[in-house]
């Protein structure tokens, strides 16, 4: 029982660190969900209007709507919509530090 636990911590430990970020699946995720409440003139209001001012707002933001809406979505599927945001509309710089 142990070795199995051991092996599935193991594995998501590798599947999480081998993330991609896919562009589509983004795109996708972002129109079926996001756009229910809102569209895309939230990201490109004027930076002084925007309660969004760099990526670790934008994480912070993406994961209350995540939880807000009951969305089923994975920490992959939020990193990979903030990229998304970011690459689309806000143009933040990229985190050169990965969490720990």
């Amino acid at each position: 029982m142990k070795n199995k636990v051991k092996i599935t911590i193991l594995s998501f430990a590798i599947s999480s660190a081998t993330w991609a970020y896919d562009a589509e699946e983004a795109k996708e995720m972002y129109q079926e969900d996001c756009t229910k409440c809102h569209d895309s003139s939230v990201f490109t209001r004027a930076s002084k209007e925007r309660k969004v001012n760099d990526l670790a707002a934008l994480k912070k933001q993406v994961h209350r709507c995540v939880s807000a809406t009951g969305a089923s979505w994975f920490e992959e599927d939020e990193e990979n919509v903030v990229t998304y945001l970011n690459k689309e509309f806000y143009k933040f710089a990229e985190d050169t530090k990965k969490a720990e």
